[in-house]
């Protein structure tokens, strides 16, 4: 998390090319995965073993807070390792149930 228009994703883009990604800037994954946050965990379990050994990426994660309750099952049932980014960690705070509290580690550059 941190604050807006830092270069958070350039520096994901940059690094993590071979990574899995779900921009939720994109309106249309916003509907989609609001609507349905379980085809995150399906999509994720049908990935090849080869796609899992990047972490996975969702960008914006607090514009779907429901994500987390998806991430933390594939966390704790699976090898798969995320990258969540965002600018808004208040508006996760306010309306999230699930912080994934002990289940990530964070990192700073």
């Amino acid at each position: 998390m941190g604050a807006r228009q830092t270069g958070k994703s350039s520096f994901l883009k940059q690094h993590f090319r071979e990574s899995v990604w779900y921009d939720l800037w994109s309106s249309h994954e916003i509907i989609r995965l609001t609507k349905a946050p379980y085809l995150l965990r399906e999509e994720i379990l049908a990935l090849d073993p080869k796609a899992l050994s990047h972490p996975i990426i969702i960008d914006e994660v607090q514009k779907v807070p429901e994500l987390l309750n998806e991430v933390h099952w594939l966390i704790e049932n699976t090898t798969a390792q995320f990258i969540l980014c965002g600018s808004s960690a208040r508006k996760l705070k306010s309306n999230a149930n699930n912080l994934l509290g002990g289940t990530y580690r964070l990192y700073w550059s």
